[in-house]
């Protein structure tokens, strides 16, 4: 039987601040999200996203979804 695929959520207008905050980068061992640029402007906070990027290696654990200070993570199986 094989896993189960994890779908992983960003609520980008809760999520205002990844650039700061990192705490589900921190605490994701599988280390499922990065942190990206979506413009050249590295001067303007409000084009960094933390994106799911590696999605396959999502345990479910829930840990991202538990420390993130603005309830901006969803997963579901």
């Amino acid at each position: 039987m094989g896993k189960k695929k994890v779908k992983i959520k960003i609520y980008y207008l809760s999520c205002t601040q990844p650039e700061e905050c990192r705490k589900c980068l921190n605490v994701c061992e599988p280390a499922v999200f990065n942190l990206v640029f979506l413009d050249e402007d590295y001067h303007n906070p409000k084009i960094w996203r933390v994106v799911p990027v590696f999605t396959q290696l999502c345990t479910a654990c829930n840990s991202c979804v538990e420390i993130c200070p603005n309830n901006a993570i969803t997963l579901k199986q």
